[in-house]
């Protein structure tokens, strides 16, 4: 049975667990890159150039652009969207309406990618108390503490090269990355950051989560980014010990990705392996069950 409040955000469209499309979505079968929900309303990116929401049943097109959009959050402020070259725009009349605070961050002359590519603004958080915080890949995690009129690198104890932040579901101060160089935590909202490797044979890591209801995280790690020797584990006591979950297939050739692990409460996870086979697990990540294969890769596991 498909679970009702899990999105599939895929290449070919949002879809249940089960793989089927779901209903009533006004741009079907198109890609949808990631998404956000915020009180009972989704805001997701489709086709990469697209802002659409869902609320009170019906969908609604936010906003187009003509630069690619990487990330979406929704917050008290209204709807934020990161995009190529590293900025961040709130949505505002139809049309993006870039941060100029955010440009301004004196870091962003050290932004860069191995590759050659601009810097992308992979990834959002928000915190509990409202504090927001942006991935840029490369070059470590920026805050706002005012809704998004003021912006600052947080870099102290971080590895430059972040894939995935994460905010604490609860606990307003604590936030997590995954990074090039293993899992880093913080509880004083990004001031000082904690890497935390212990146990895990490979350090590259792409995606995080924390379960909303139990102390337990969960991080993938690589061998390279690459992808090979892609892992899954899990730890109880913040990332000071990590054990590998049981039951996902061994040493995976494909990263699971930023966005691909979901926790959500009562002891239920999904992880896509292999861009595109989903797998379940009903005790806080400890061992894991094949879902559904062969889907169209799936870019987010999206709890709604």
């Amino acid at each position: 049975m498909a679970d009702p409040d899990v999105w599939l955000l895929t290449a070919q469209g949002i879809r249940t667990t089960g793989g089927e499309l779901r209903a009533r979505v006004s741009f079907d079968a198109s890609a949808v890159a990631a998404g956000d929900v915020r009180d009972g309303a989704a805001s997701v990116i489709v086709n990469e150039h697209e802002v659409w929401t869902h609320s009170g049943g019906t969908w609604k097109k936010e906003a187009s652009s003509d630069v690619e959009l990487y990330s979406v959050l929704r917050t008290a402020q209204g709807i934020l969207v990161g995009t190529e070259a590293a900025r961040l725009a709130v949505v505002e009349s139809g049309r993006l309406r870039f941060l100029k605070s955010f440009d301004g961050v004196p870091e962003r002359r050290y932004w860069d990618t191995p590759y050659g590519a601009p810097p992308e603004l992979r990834s959002l958080a928000l915190a509990a108390d409202g504090t927001i915080y942006a991935d840029v890949h490369v070059g470590w995690v920026v805050r706002s503490m005012d809704g998004g009129l003021t912006w600052k690198s947080v870099r102290e104890g971080l590895d430059r090269d972040v894939h995935m932040v994460a905010a604490h579901p609860t606990k307003a101060g604590t936030i997590f990355a995954a990074t090039a160089d293993g899992f880093h935590i913080s509880h004083d909202h990004g001031d000082t950051w904690h890497r935390r490797p212990q146990g895990m044979p490979y350090l590259y890591q792409r995606a995080v989560a924390c379960f909303p209801d139990r102390e337990v995280y969960l991080a993938s790690t690589a061998k390279h980014n690459g992808g090979a020797g892609a892992m899954l584990f899990r730890s109880d006591d913040e990332g000071a010990h990590w054990t590998e979950v049981e039951g996902l297939p061994k040493r995976l050739e494909r990263n699971i990705d930023t966005w691909q692990v979901a926790a959500l409460s009562a002891g239920r996870a999904f992880a896509v392996t292999g861009d595109d086979t989903l797998h379940a697990s009903e005790d806080w990540g400890r061992t894991w069950r094949e879902v559904r294969p062969d889907l169209p890769r799936v870019n987010a596991v999206l709890p709604f």
